[in-house]
């Protein structure tokens, strides 16, 4: 038996459900089997790429599109800018909900399929949400590319082509699983999913917009909401969820830990966002920082104006959403002089320890470990 069976076997068997990040021999053996693990991802990766290419295809022949061939050919054009780059982290989470979640005995080379599918749909609806998200903030750059709208011939056409792509979705469902018991609950998650991210784009787009002077609605509460809407619910609740549709059995109880859960790693991943936005390297993330010019309510703004004396808070009032270069740069000077990224690897780690805990007290044999996996994927990313 190699190392990296050695080490699933000892995490199906929940010797790994402490989470001592690889303590002892597993640490040693973790290290010994780095490459292992690298190749593994990288093949995980390879695998869940090589089905896009038969979704597009098969969506290209759709009753709908095929009447309009032009269409169809712009509908490529759309998807490949658009699902190109990236992690395509949620789509393969996805995938591994299934493969994770599901008894090994009971897992099938059909739903191993389908799971792809289900996780290039969740793609879609990602760069659905990335290219109407770009409009509204007025970005330049998404994965190291200019946005959508900002590429030659496509301009406010855009719009409609995020209505094209968000219909590509259930054209796709159709196409695999209309015949299937599946087909409604997974055409309720997506339209679930939809709505409330909507809900909480909303939200986050009028506080940016709102009376600039006045940041009294700024607190840890408004925070939290937005996230809960914006991002818990499609980029953690989603993916588990449509991977559990595959599964044979599952545990009702196992719905409120996915909820609970979900929410917490969505607090965790829009932190690690917000902070990447503001200190990110863009020739690294991809994507130009536009918070602080946007006036977003973004984790560290909240901070920064929970910490601020009046003379700073004034400094904030006058600077924040702002997109004069200089001003910008008050705004970030008065971060560091709040000790900003202090606090907030201090939360981050917080965070991270009350996450692990909340996984660790999970009844399932596999379900710790689907999560630690997210976990590891999540802390400190952004480092």
């Amino acid at each position: 038996m190699n190392n990296l069976k050695f080490i699933r076997l000892l995490k199906r068997t929940r010797v790994f459900c402490d989470h001592d990040k690889y303590s002892g021999v597993l640490k040693q053996m973790a290290l010994r089997s780095t490459s292992t693990v690298s190749s593994q991802k990288m093949k995980e990766k390879e695998v869940f790429h090589d089905a896009l290419p038969g979704i597009v295809d098969n969506l290209m022949m759709s009753p709908k599109l095929s009447k309009l061939p032009e269409v169809a050919d712009w509908v490529k054009k759309v998807l490949d800018h658009n699902l190109t780059g990236g992690k395509h982290s949620r789509g393969l989470m996805t995938m591994f909900a299934y493969e994770m979640l599901e008894k090994p005995e009971l897992i099938t080379e059909e739903n191993l399929k389908l799971s792809r599918v289900l996780g290039w749909c969740l793609e879609m609806l990602q760069g659905y949400f990335c290219a109407v998200d770009d409009i509204m903030d007025g970005s330049t750059t998404r994965r190291g590319m200019p946005c959508w709208y900002r590429m030659p011939n496509v301009g406010m056409g855009a719009l409609n082509d995020c209505i094209l792509m968000s219909s590509c979705i259930t054209e796709t469902l159709e196409t695999y699983f209309l015949k299937s018991p599946q087909f409604v609950e997974l055409v309720r998650l997506f339209h679930e999913a939809i709505v409330f991210t909507s809900m909480g784009q909303h939200i986050d787009y009028t506080m940016a917009h709102r009376a600039q002077a006045d940041y009294s609605l700024f607190t840890m509460d408004r925070y939290d909401t937005i996230v809960q809407y914006k991002t818990s619910y499609y980029t953690f609740r989603l993916p588990v969820l449509l991977g559990l549709s595959l599964v044979k059995h599952v545990d009702q109880k196992m719905y409120a830990d996915v909820d609970d859960i979900s929410f917490k790693l969505g607090k965790l991943f829009q932190m690690q966002d917000d902070y990447i936005d503001c200190y990110g390297d863009e020739a690294i993330t991809g994507k130009a920082g536009t918070d602080i010019q946007e006036g977003k309510c973004t984790w560290l703004a909240v901070t920064a104006l929970e910490h601020c004396n009046e003379s700073q808070r004034k400094l904030f009032e006058k600077y924040y959403a702002s997109k004069d270069i200089e001003e910008v740069a008050i705004i970030k000077t008065l971060y560091n002089g709040l000790q900003i990224p202090n606090l907030y690897k201090q939360k981050e780690n917080e965070l991270h320890e009350n996450i692990v805990h909340r996984v660790r007290q999970l009844p399932s044999e596999t379900a710790p470990t689907f999560f630690f996996k997210l976990i590891d994927q999540l802390y400190k990313r952004n480092r």
